[in-house]
């Protein structure tokens, strides 16, 4: 059984935190879209803002 201070250590690994998970997805995302949306000069939070909403985009 590991003791309190290993899991605690364990917990504090960057892979391990929710929030690295969530910015290393978003930023893959990003990367994935960015060349198809410079085609129509957008940004991905533009994007996004845009099918969120249901706005048509330009």
């Amino acid at each position: 059984m590991p003791s309190r201070a290993a899991t605690a250590d364990n917990a504090l690994l960057l892979d391990n935190q929710l929030c690295f998970a969530l910015y290393s997805a978003s930023l893959a995302m990003t990367k994935l879209y960015k060349p198809l949306l410079e085609e129509l000069g957008l940004t991905y939070p533009q994007y996004r803002s845009c099918w969120c909403c249901g706005r048509p985009t330009a």
